[in-house]
C-alpha cells in the first residue's frame, strides 16, 4: 500500500507540474477576447493594425456576436469601396511573458462568417528576450485551410530561439483590390503552450525520478 501511495502521489505531482507549465505558458493576453480594452471596440491586450486608405475600411475589433467560448470573440473585417489599393487587417497582442526557447503550438479557433472575392488569412508569432530584445519571427503564415461558417481549430507548431521568454501574436486578413471585396473573420480561444510531446517528456522524466526515489525508500 506504501508503493502505491507513493507511485499515485507520483503521479499527481507529475500531472500538477506539466499543468502548471502549461498555465505559466499559456500567457497570450485575453486569449479569449472577454475582457474589454479602452476603446469601445476594443480587446484588452490587444491592437488594431489595420491599414488605412480612402478606397476601403478595414478594423480588427472584439465583438459580442459569434464566440466560439465565452462571451466575445476577435472580429477581423474589410470592405473594398473602390478599385485601389488592397486592405491588411492586423490584430496584435501585447508582449507578454512565460515563453522558454524549445518546440511550442499555438492554436486557435477560426471562421468565416462572409466573404466575396478574395481573402488570405494568416498568423505569426515574433519571439523576444526578457528585456523585450526582438529575437525573430515566424514569419505569416496561411491558416490549415480555407475557412468556412464553422468554427474550426486551426494550430502551428513553432520552435522559439533561445534566450526568448516573451512573444506576441498577430494575426492578419488581407484583401484584394478589387471594388465589392469583402470579408469577416472571427478568432476565439487563442493559446500559446508547449508542445504535448514536451510535456509528455516532462512527465516521464518526472515519474523516473519519483521511481527511483521509491525504491530508495
Amino acid at each position: 500500500m506504501k508503493g502505491i501511495s507513493k507511485t499515485v502521489g507520483s503521479l499527481a505531482f507529475a500531472t500538477a507540474f506539466m499543468f502548471a507549465m502549461t498555465q505559466a505558458s499559456a500567457q497570450v493576453p485575453n486569449g479569449g477576447f472577454e475582457t474589454p480594452g479602452a476603446t469601445s471596440t476594443g480587446a484588452l491586450g490587444w491592437s488594431d493594425f489595420s491599414s488605412v486608405a480612402p478606397n476601403y475600411t478595414a478594423s480588427a475589433s472584439r465583438s459580442l456576436l459569434d464566440p466560439f467560448a465565452g462571451v466575445a470573440e476577435l472580429t477581423l473585417t474589410y470592405n473594398v469601396l473602390t478599385n485601389g489599393t488592397g486592405p491588411a487587417v492586423i490584430a496584435q497582442s501585447d508582449i507578454f511573458g512565460g515563453m522558454a526557447p524549445g518546440p511550442l503550438t499555438l492554436s486557435f479557433e477560426a471562421k468565416r462568417v462572409a466573404s466575396a472575392g478574395f481573402e488570405n488569412n494568416q498568423v505569426q508569432v515574433q519571439w523576444f528576450t526578457a528585456g523585450n530584445g526582438f529575437l525573430g519571427a515566424t514569419g505569416f503564415q496561411s491558416y490549415n485551410g480555407t475557412l468556412t461558417p464553422a468554427y474550426s481549430l486551426q494550430t502551428k507548431n513553432y520552435v522559439a530561439p533561445a534566450l526568448t521568454a516573451k512573444a506576441l501574436v498577430q494575426f492578419l486578413t488581407a484583401g484584394s483590390a478589387n471594388l465589392n471585396d469583402n470579408a469577416t473573420i472571427r478568432i476565439d480561444n487563442v493559446t500559446l503552450v508547449p508542445e504535448p510531446t514536451t510535456l509528455a517528456l516532462v512527465g516521464l522524466g518526472l515519474l523516473s525520478l519519483f521511481g527511483l526515489r521509491r525504491r530508495k525508500d
